[in-house]
């Protein structure tokens, strides 16, 4: 972190790509590769001249697949990426229907790398039920923990400056519990169009208000469908229980592990600007999974959240009657219908190179490849969090490094940098200023840690979702239908 005069704004900056000792922009694995290349056929040149011909080809493809970059990727990993997709699509993995027929087996289970995932209910310690979400394959288990931002608008300068230490803070205490491998922080915003407004002012309406008082509320009410939007906030712990000492033994055991330590992180969030709001439940939890599946739904699933019985509004959590791998309601009818774990999944998915279709919309993420290299305000991704015109995700993933291992890890890049400058120095290559930069920050990474700054890896997810629909036109081929504002078109 770099501060500025006192009479300026304070920045923010030094992130920096962890890199093995590679040449230039070259990994460590496509440095071995490079030096691979261009030795086995010397190696083979000395016994046989007609070896080293043999071997000179592969050994020129090995250079065109490290050196070729492809929109800032290696070859290698263009050509990786299109095979497996080649090879996922013509196994049928790029599809999922979960209709009457469907050739799937475990028709719970939700999509892709999710599929393990099954929901837990389990006493949150306080009286009250919390929703868990349980790894079958890793064993491991994320909570979710729903808080609001407190919002930086009338916030003073030096209180904000205090949350974002306070969020440093937080992230350099990962390091000391070695059950967290990583935590994920959603920010999830959509345009409601005024029938979610609608419905929870309808709700509240006492019948013996005065008329003028009924007349104004529906005045704003008719106001607020272009300009209302419904934004929340989560923070996601990933839990693995195989890192506790003394070791669970069995499922019950682990969630009362990780039980335990929620208090504690719940605790440090709050001197991050945020409020504390609870743990997710089951319910809830089916009911963001279906929203993100099927935006179409939103106001039929806020509709059910808020009148379920025994489930409290929105921005509160309160015991609710669920079993122990998924949801049992007492009652039946339309909650029964859109809670149910088994409808969290979506009904028909396919997935294409750059776009990925489901239910009722379609969406597009983007991967943050590298962090601002110059030093930033502490508003600057407020652009990216406010509501837009559609659905909008936005998860930062951390995974920090453990506290005895944060110091080797900045020392490595620290040698890693000399064997790069000493090689630069023996070919008698100028050293560029980006390299003379990633030393400083290398350095200055290690003097943070040496005063006990935390060390972990991040990245930046970014999700928009639109309404529109692929239907399925003949058995040979595909029709699009894509829905907007102002309308569909074919």
């Amino acid at each position: 972190m770099t501060a500025a005069p006192e009479s300026g704004p304070r920045t923010y900056g030094n992130w920096r790509r962890a890199r093995g000792f590679g040449i230039g922009s070259l990994s460590s694995t496509q440095t071995y590769a490079l030096f691979g290349a261009i030795v086995v056929p010397l190696a083979a040149s000395y016994s046989s001249l007609r070896a080293g011909l043999l071997v000179a080809p592969g050994s020129v493809l090995v250079l065109a697949a490290v050196l070729v970059r492809v929109g800032g990727s290696s070859l290698t990993d263009v050509v990786g990426r299109r095979v497996r997709f080649s090879r996922a699509r013509s196994a049928g993995w790029t599809e999922l229907s979960g209709g009457l027929l469907t050739d799937h087996p475990r028709g719970e289970d939700l999509p892709g790398p999710m599929a393990p995932m099954v929901p837990l209910s389990t006493d949150d310690g306080r009286g009250g039920r919390q929703g868990m979400l349980w790894d079958r394959r890793t064993g491991r288990l994320t909570v979710v923990i729903r808080v609001s931002p407190v919002g930086l608008d009338l916030a003073d300068r030096a209180q904000a400056d205090g949350w974002v230490a306070g969020f440093g803070g937080f992230l350099a205490d990962l390091g000391y519990q070695p059950m967290v491998r990583h935590v994920a922080i959603t920010v999830d915003t959509a345009p409601s169009g005024g029938t979610t407004l609608r419905d929870y002012v309808a709700g509240r309406l006492d019948p013996a208000a005065p008329a003028a008082a009924r007349a104004v509320l529906a005045e704003l009410v008719d106001a607020t469908p272009a300009t209302s939007a419904d934004v929340d906030t989560r923070v996601s712990v990933n839990f693995d229980p195989a890192r506790a000492n003394p070791r669970p033994t069995d499922l019950v055991s682990a969630v009362a592990e990780v039980t335990r330590w929620l208090p504690g992180l719940e605790a440090s969030l709050a001197a991050t600007g945020v409020a504390v709001l609870g743990r997710a439940t089951v319910e809830w939890l089916i009911g963001w999974l279906r929203v993100a599946y099927d935006p179409a739904s939103r106001g039929d699933v806020a509709r059910v959240l808020d009148q379920h019985p025994g489930h409290p509004p929105r921005h509160t959590v309160r015991p609710v009657g669920l079993g122990y791998a998924g949801p049992r309601y007492a009652s039946a009818g339309g909650a029964d219908e859109l809670l149910a774990w088994r409808d969290a999944s979506p009904l028909r998915a396919s997935e294409t190179w750059d776009r990925w279709w489901h239910d009722s919309g379609v969406s597009v993420s983007w991967a943050l490849a590298e962090a601002p290299r110059q030093a930033v305000l502490s508003r600057v991704l407020i652009p990216l969090l406010a509501p837009g015109a559609f659905p909008r995700r936005v998860t930062l993933f951390y995974e920090p490094y453990p506290a005895e291992a944060a110091a080797a890890e900045v020392e490595r890049e620290i040698s890693n940098n000399s064997v790069r400058s000493a090689f630069t120095r023996r070919t008698r290559r100028d050293e560029t200023q980006r390299e003379r930069d990633d030393q400083a920050r290398a350095l200055q990474t290690a003097r943070e840690e040496a005063e006990g700054a935390g060390v972990g890896r991040f990245t930046l997810y970014v999700t928009t979702t639109i309404a529109g629909r692929r239907t399925e036109a003949s058995s040979t081929s595909w029709a699009y239908r894509t829905c907007s504002l102002r309308g569909c078109s074919s």
